[in-house]
């Protein structure tokens, strides 16, 4: 780490912010298929970069999409379409890093790399069939559409289905965006410490990685992502002690540049900035 690069660590940062900004525009482009109008630019990042905040502490994601939807509630959107919302947000996320998986394994010469592509494939299949059988499931259902619980679940996949048609795509370019810069990030982090791992066999790693890590069963990806890298890169003959300083290193400086969103979170409960008026009572 003294004798790393300074300039590809800054390069990291760079790809981390970035990271942040597209997933804010993601969920934006998801929030205006729910309500047919996107809010301001401006407003969605603020509360996303809040939400980054509580990712990065022991609660998680979970944690961050409790303060997402909380902060939300300002653009005048009812809490159901807003944890739908948040929803879509999180399996477009995993339908890009499975994408970004298949399209990189294959370029890996390693024998497990074939087992988890089939894997991945696998994966996709089920998701696309899932959603594909939404509409005959609908017409099933729709038998008992005077039951409670029929009558929403039969509603909550019609919106499934309107949202996934109208921003969809644009939402999942989105994502596979975001997933690329964040395994840019940890390229640029590789390089600095002198590991001689490609770009794509890095984002091959870190889409798993990530996968894994969006997982709620650690500390905020604490000790999933070391043991995930080190296993990983160690496959592809990274040093472990290497390995494991690019994913602590990486981690610390995931953490770092969530601060803002800190910040950001205490401007929106004391006093929000000017672009962001708080939602009247009436509202």
């Amino acid at each position: 780490m003294a004798t790393q690069n300074r300039g590809l660590v800054a390069g990291a940062g760079c790809f981390l912010l970035m990271q942040i900004a597209l997933g804010g525009e993601r969920w934006r482009t998801i929030l205006g298929a729910v309500v047919r109008k996107k809010p301001p630019f401006l407003d969605v990042q603020a509360v996303f970069y809040a939400s980054i905040f509580f990712n990065s502490l022991p609660i998680g994601t979970v944690g961050g999409d409790v303060v997402r939807v909380w902060l939300a509630r300002r653009f005048a959107i009812s809490t159901k379409r807003l944890v739908l919302s948040v929803l879509i947000d999180r399996v477009l996320v995993i339908v890009a890093l499975l994408v970004l998986a298949g399209v990189t394994l294959p370029k890996i010469r390693q024998p497990l790399a074939f087992d988890a592509w089939f894997a991945v494939a696998a994966l996709l299949l089920c998701m696309l069939t899932s959603f594909l059988l939404l509409r005959p499931i609908e017409g099933v259902l729709g038998r008992w559409r005077d039951l409670g619980l029929v009558a929403l679940a039969l509603r909550t996949m019609e919106e499934l289905r309107v949202i996934a048609r109208i921003g969809g795509l644009l939402g999942l370019f989105y994502a596979v965006l975001s997933s690329a810069c964040y395994a840019l990030a940890a390229y640029c982090i590789g390089r600095s410490l002198g590991i001689a791992v490609g770009p794509i066999a890095m984002m091959a790693v870190m889409s798993i990685v990530i996968f894994v890590t969006a997982l709620p069963i650690s500390l905020a990806g604490w000790g999933v992502r070391e043991v995930s890298v080190v296993g990983l890169l160690g496959l592809l003959g990274v040093d472990r002690a290497a390995a494991l300083v690019l994913s602590v290193e990486f981690g610390l400086l995931s953490t770092l540049l969530s601060l803002p969103g800190g910040a950001i979170w205490l401007g929106l409960r004391d006093g929000s900035p000017a672009w962001l008026p708080r939602q009247s009572s009436g509202a």
